[in-house]
């Protein structure tokens, strides 16, 4: 460890760094006052400058340098959190009544099939004594027939609404896109109709770089609509050249997953470095004797900040063309082996973790710096296992060290997020990779009105299409539903460093370490397995205007009824979590085990023909309204769980009746999904 602080300077200042930051995310942990950081600096300061430095001295330095950069990220993530902000909205906010403000669109907005959708700077509230400065931000949903193409990108709007909290996940292992949206500092949401909003006549607000960037983004995306590229053809044009992704066909995107080639769905620091690798080839052919490494680089970087405005200043590419940069000059500057990069790597990660310490959160931001990782570090071992000296078996042998480098490296993440695990994706991402930067370079070619290349683009488009629709099969194509909790991520993390350090040092101390982690990972998988396992439960789960109950033994699962796109959002997550049960779909009333019965009423007017006094839970679904006959026909009911299929109408009726017979209520709506052990 000490070799690699030293050739890799930079992974000391990280390690506390980033444990400060999510630390702090994960806590809240206040800020520390400047003088305190003032002090520690100039006790380190003068450790670091004190004469005949003995190995104490050295470490104190160290710790002190380790303390300021863990408070530093404290500080960060305090400052960048806007509840903190003294002028936040939400302080101002009126309890359980609508508020006025006044806001602007600062994005695109987003057409969905109802609504359309705009995020909005708060610039004003309302209070008793006028309008008050406010920051922050929302996500507001204006009926789409209210709004006349009124809404556009830099307008200043003036509102009445109530805010709406952004709920927890009211299922297990569901999404939690409360926390998502509050890592992008949103807090809250709101529905604003036609008589809620004006807009303002005055100048825009935003600030003038992102403006134009929007506006640029705005206008490519109109180019590619109004060409003659086919839906599929657009949908993904504009996810490469502006991250727009809302129109891109469902089974398409899901293609694309199953291959292990969806990170080219999206403008991100693939493309950008397919782009600066083209452009340092084209400029190494023509500057063979390298006299001109410099005015190379300020070449290449201004072409990719052109690509970056082209984007719209899109989060994913700023963060490439920084890294980029900075591995640019890096080359120029300093040496150019892997150790150096992996610094310069990590400086990049710095700066941008400096000015937004949230982006840790964000998976795209993880996985851009873990897959250039392992392109700087893996990528050259595994291609120098095999030199062909044939040009195309070279190219195709590097190609598939570049998916293996970079799937090593981001193997935990991508298990973790992703519950599958894509059984061909050497082998796709050989051809998509190529094809998707060919459809990227043309894209720009209609951006600067050569409307003829989407002839071409078309073609591709259903080639490629067809290709990756070929291996989108649970059968051989890929894995899914793999069980892989954060536990799991760390074990295989240290598992891939020690297995690395091994084959680097060829130490048998790290061979025999290796095994330790991998056996102690498989008895706590095993011990995982067996408990999920032998667990045996009833649920009601959580989903609004939705029926789901299901019933788990040690072997099978089975669902009452199955809306797919409903299952893999709300359901699928807690059915993963049993660990490779068989999931079955059979529409039943009455469940009973271990000396609990329980019945399902879902059918108006229908009654099974079981006994109600044996009965100790009551499921009411789809509007299912209770009597008193029922009632009375009950005589050990413990609880009544009304799940979120049933209005506010029927479940007021069913709530007063279970309230006059002295029976507990549960609403799912309120509680979230209804868990019952067997």
């Amino acid at each position: 460890m000490t070799k690699v602080f030293t050739n890799i300077p930079f992974f000391r200042i990280m390690i506390p760094f980033v444990l400060g930051i999510f630390m702090a995310i994960q806590f809240t942990i206040p800020s520390f006052h400047l003088i305190f950081f003032t002090v520690l600096f100039a006790v380190a300061l003068s450790l670091k400058l004190k004469k005949n430095q003995s190995v104490l001295t050295k470490r104190g330095f160290l710790i002190c340098l380790d303390v300021f950069f863990f408070l530093l990220a404290i500080n960060l993530v305090y400052s960048s959190t806007t509840t903190n902000n003294s002028n936040y909205y939400g302080k101002y906010l009126k309890s359980d009544s609508a508020n006025f403000f006044i806001a602007t669109i600062s994005d695109l907005p987003i057409e969905k099939e109802n609504f359309i959708k705009c995020r909005l700077d708060i610039n004003e509230i309302k209070t008793d004594s006028g309008y008050k400065k406010a920051k922050g931000v929302l996500i507001a949903y204006f009926k789409k027939a209210d709004t006349n193409n009124s809404l556009k990108v830099g307008n200043t709007i003036v509102f009445k609404t109530k805010l709406l909290s952004v709920d927890e996940p009211k299922n297990p292992y569901e999404f939690n896109y409360k926390r998502y949206l509050s890592n992008k500092q949103i807090f809250h949401t709101a529905f604003i109709n036609k008589e809620g909003y004006s807009v303002l006549p005055i100048p825009v607000q935003l600030n003038s770089l992102w403006y134009n960037g929007l506006l640029i983004k705005q206008y490519v995306l109109q180019k590619l609509k109004t060409s003659k590229l086919s839906d599929n053809a657009y949908g993904i044009c504009a996810a490469l050249l502006t991250g727009y992704d809302d129109e891109i066909n469902k089974q398409v995107v899901e293609s694309f997953s199953h291959s292990g080639t969806l990170h080219v769905l999206s403008v991100s620091g693939l493309h950008t470095g397919l782009i600066y690798l083209v452009l340092s080839f084209l400029f190494d052919a023509i500057d063979r004797k390298r006299k001109y490494k410099l005015l190379k680089f300020l070449i290449i970087t201004g072409l990719l900040w052109f690509f970056a405005l082209i984007t719209g200043f899109s989060a994913p590419v700023l963060r490439a063309v920084i890294m980029f940069n900075l591995l640019g000059f890096g080359k120029i500057f300093f040496r150019t082996d892997h150790r150096n990069q992996i610094n310069i790597l990590l400086v990049s990660a710095f700066i941008l973790l400096s000015y937004d310490p949230f982006f840790i959160t964000d998976v795209g931001f993880l996985l851009s710096y873990f897959a250039v990782f392992g392109l700087l570090y893996f990528q050259p071992k595994l291609a120098g296992c095999w030199q062909p000296k044939n040009y195309f078996l070279n190219w195709l042998w590097q190609g598939t060290t570049v998916s293996f480098a970079a799937t090593i490296s981001t193997l935990p993440l991508t298990l973790f997020y992703f519950k599958q695990f894509p059984l061909w994706f050497f082998v796709c991402n050989i051809i998509v990779v190529p094809a998707s930067f060919i459809i990227l370079m043309l894209a720009i070619l209609i951006v600067l009105k050569i409307g003829s290349v989407a002839i071409i683009i078309n073609y591709i488009t259903n080639w490629l299409i067809a290709f990756i629709t070929f291996f989108n099969s649970a059968r051989f194509g890929y894995i899914d539903s793999i069980d892989f909790t954060f536990n799991d991520a760390l074990f295989l993390t240290a598992l891939i460093i020690l297995v690395s350090i091994a084959f680097q040092t060829k130490s048998y101390k790290q061979v025999a370490l290796s095994f330790v982690i991998l056996i102690g990972w498989q008895v706590f998988a095993i011990a995982n397995s067996f408990n999920s396992k032998s667990e045996n439960m009833f649920v009601v789960y959580q989903i609004n205007k939705k029926h789901s109950v299901l019933v788990k033994n040690t072997t099978t699962s089975v669902l009452n009824e199955l809306d797919s796109s409903k299952f893999l959002y709300h359901i699928k997550p807690h059915i993963i979590s049993f660990n490779t049960t068989s999931l079955g779909v059979n529409d039943f009333n009455y469940v009973a085990k271990n000396n609990k019965n329980i019945l399902i009423l879902n059918k108006a007017n229908f009654l099974p023909d079981i006994s109600f006094q044996q009965i100790d839970y009551l499921v009411l679904a789809n509007n299912f309204r209770l009597t008193k006959a029922h009632m009375q026909g009950f005589s050990k009911l413990k609880a009544i769980i009304i799940d979120g299929s049933n209005n506010s109408v029927t479940t007021k009726k069913n709530e007063e009746l279970s309230r006059k017979f002295g029976i507990e209520l549960i609403k799912t709506k309120q509680k979230g999904a209804y868990i019952l052990n067997l």
